[in-house]
């Protein structure tokens, strides 16, 4: 198992390549058990939430994202639920 540190280190050198392509990846979590599915969703989420965050740094190279994540916090606020771990 790896540690929290070391899978965000892992998804920093994965996407630190033209040819990654995270629609691969995602299509791939449907062939995953269900359990787990719901836990990618929440750290899915809480990425999100981070990059959406007020005081999030931003810069030209990250701003579209932090803009984008800023709405989608907003509406799950207004319409999110829980995700329980089950």
């Amino acid at each position: 198992m790896i540690s929290e540190k070391e899978l965000a280190k892992t998804l920093e050198d994965a996407v630190n390549n033209f040819s990654f392509n995270p629609r691969k990846v995602a299509a791939e979590v449907p062939f995953m058990h269900r359990t787990l599915q719901q836990s990618i969703y929440r750290l899915c989420k809480a990425i999100i939430e981070v990059i959406g965050a007020d005081d999030y740094a931003t810069d030209l190279r990250n701003q579209a994202a932090h803009d984008e994540a800023k709405g989608i916090v907003a509406y799950l606020k207004e319409n999110g639920r829980h995700i329980p771990m089950i």
